[in-house]
């Protein structure tokens, strides 16, 4: 099993020591599902994730625990069509983006650290894959979505060379996208364009921002009072989207603000865990009436 981030954390702001009902929406290999369900034996864990692989493999790792979570393979912005009641739920977590897992693994595509087909799938059962983006997408449909989702300014001299190189042969795998980007762009240790163009494939083809802060801003209005909410991202986009919604949840008060900065890891979890570097956790919680 992985190592969950901030798990200290999220224990303390979900308050679960109290045996209370919970919902993970991004379940990955359960890690912060095990955390929250050793806190009491009481606990009661909802989970979704895109990733049915993933979702066998936590129900394989939280066999202790059966009978004390149920698991739906789905997005978690689907969580209103699922069998749970939103407003019963004391506590909601949400560790957004690409997990350990599908890192690690070469074939599901997510990193270019080892030659792999180009597929970032979260849910393996859909359609769209990187390669298909990649080569099949207009240049100014990649233009946008690599300056959004991979915040590179001005991404014209990457994609004349996918555009020149797309035409000659159909870009597949990881190896050939790195080279082609590795030729403009040396290996750089800040703001390095290929984590980026993998970032924006990978956001794209899972529609990861999509309608998210929407969910939020709606989920904030379904909590009953003293319910929390945790949400931890691991880039700009993904926790500028979790302060908005916070801050707009706050205004329309529906929603406290528990957290006035992100939390990060600390120098122990850092030495752990080095993927825990760039999380960033934000937590709010349900006011009761008339106290925001």
């Amino acid at each position: 099993m992985h190592i969950p981030v901030l798990v200290d954390e999220v224990s303390e702001y979900l308050k679960v020591a109290e045996g209370r009902i919970f919902f993970d929406g991004t379940v990955g290999l359960g890690g912060h599902t095990a955390a929250i369900l050793k806190a009491s034996s009481d606990n009661f864990v909802y989970g979704t994730d895109k990733d049915g692989e993933a979702l066998k493999l936590a129900k394989n790792n939280l066999t202790d625990f059966t009978g004390r979570f149920q698991f739906f393979n789905t997005d978690f912005k689907n969580a209103a069509s699922l069998p749970v009641e939103i407003d019963k739920i004391d506590g909601f977590l949400f560790d957004l983006g690409v997990s350990s897992y599908q890192l690690d693994r070469p074939e599901r595509g997510f990193s270019y650290s080892k030659p792999a087909p180009l597929d970032m799938r979260m849910d393996n059962k859909q359609e769209l894959t990187a390669c298909e983006v990649l080569n099949t997408y207009s240049y100014q449909a990649l233009f946008t979505i690599f300056r959004e989702y991979g915040e590179i300014k001005n991404p014209a001299k990457i994609l004349d060379r996918i555009i020149y190189q797309r035409k000659n042969k159909k870009i597949e795998h990881s190896d050939e996208l790195k080279t082609i980007i590795r030729k403009i762009y040396p290996r750089q240790k800040a703001m390095d364009p290929l984590s980026r163009v993998f970032q924006a494939l990978r956001i794209e083809v899972n529609r990861e921002l999509e309608g998210l802060e929407d969910f939020f801003i709606k989920l904030f209005r379904k909590m009953k009072a003293g319910s929390r909410v945790v949400i931890i991202s691991f880039h700009s986009l993904e926790d500028r989207i979790a302060k908005s919604a916070l801050k707009k949840g706050e205004d329309e008060k529906v929603i406290e603000i528990l957290t006035k900065k992100p939390l990060t890891a600390g120098q122990g979890e850092l030495a752990m865990n080095a993927r825990s570097r760039s999380a960033k956790l934000r937590a709010g919680e349900a006011p009761k009436r008339g106290a925001v």
